[in-house]
């Protein structure tokens, strides 16, 4: 188990993988509720070719959360921190949902170093239903626990495809979030996001090469607002039939591919 230590004494816990240094690194940036753990058998299909490195952000996991204001600029300079701490100068940054927005926060300030986004289940907008479900997490939260709210959370992050294949392990998929989350630093997470920039905001002054990939059956994020990100980011655009939000998890063979396409890695035989 390994941490990087940061400005303000907390530390951030990350797991890397892969000595390949002739490529750019590849960084994996968790959703909401995500830990390294949900990112594992995706990045460990790169280990054999090209660097890899998981982590939770700052009050995710088993990473720390002190008791300042939790923003977006400080995710990003988490990330800055740990990259230097990797001495890591070139990477690809492949972000999920919150994750996609620190991704798109860090790219701002690590411009030089970065060799492509991949951007998932985010858009230029944020939507009306995405500030509601927030919200309601929150009150769900704070009115039943971890459990309360992982329950109200699964029906909205996963698409109807996924939600019937796997009805009889959601009760499982719960639990196992609730076990791999805090209450207390969930509910920093989730204060934070109303004090959010506008993704509009916070995107990069130079293109740089992009890919966003958006589920059909994403409750949270439109594909039209999807692809007005790619189209302002000067980037490429996938829509997935029948995937809701946590693409990872409900088509990761196609996402897998897209990271070896996008970054031109080859694939494995």
């Amino acid at each position: 188990m390994a941490f990087c230590d940061l400005a303000g004494g907390i530390s951030l816990h990350y797991e890397a993988f892969g000595e390949n240094t002739d490529r750019p690194a590849i960084i994996f940036l968790n959703g909401t509720a995500q830990t390294t753990t949900n990112w594992r058998p995706i990045a460990l299909g790169f280990k054999n070719r090209c660097r890899v490195v998981l982590y939770d952000a700052r009050c995710q996991g088993r990473s720390g959360c002190n008791a300042g204001p939790l923003t977006l600029a400080q995710h990003a300079y988490d990330l800055v921190q740990l990259l230097d701490h990797l001495v890591i100068e070139h990477c690809g940054l492949v972000g999920l949902s919150h994750g996609a927005r620190v991704a798109l926060a860090a790219a701002g300030k690590l411009e030089r170093r970065i060799a492509g986004l991949v951007l998932l289940s985010i858009g230029l907008s944020s939507s009306a239903r995405m500030a509601r479900a927030v919200a309601a997490w929150r009150e769900a939260l704070a009115s039943g626990g971890l459990d309360t709210l992982m329950h109200a959370m699964l029906p909205l992050v996963f698409g109807e495809r996924f939600l019937r294949e796997h009805d009889t392990i959601m009760t499982k998929v719960a639990e196992a979030l609730v076990q791999r989350n805090d209450e207390e630093k969930m509910a920093r997470l989730l204060s934070a996001f109303d004090s959010y920039p506008a993704i509009e905001s916070i995107l990069p002054a130079q293109r740089l090469p992009s890919l966003v990939m958006a589920g059909e059956d994403d409750p949270l994020v439109s594909g039209d607002q999807a692809r007005a990100l790619a189209q302002q980011l000067g980037g490429d655009f996938r829509s997935l039939p029948d995937i809701g939000h946590s693409i990872p998890a409900e088509a990761p063979d196609v996402l897998i591919r897209a990271i070896e396409v996008f970054f031109q890695l080859e694939p494995v035989q």
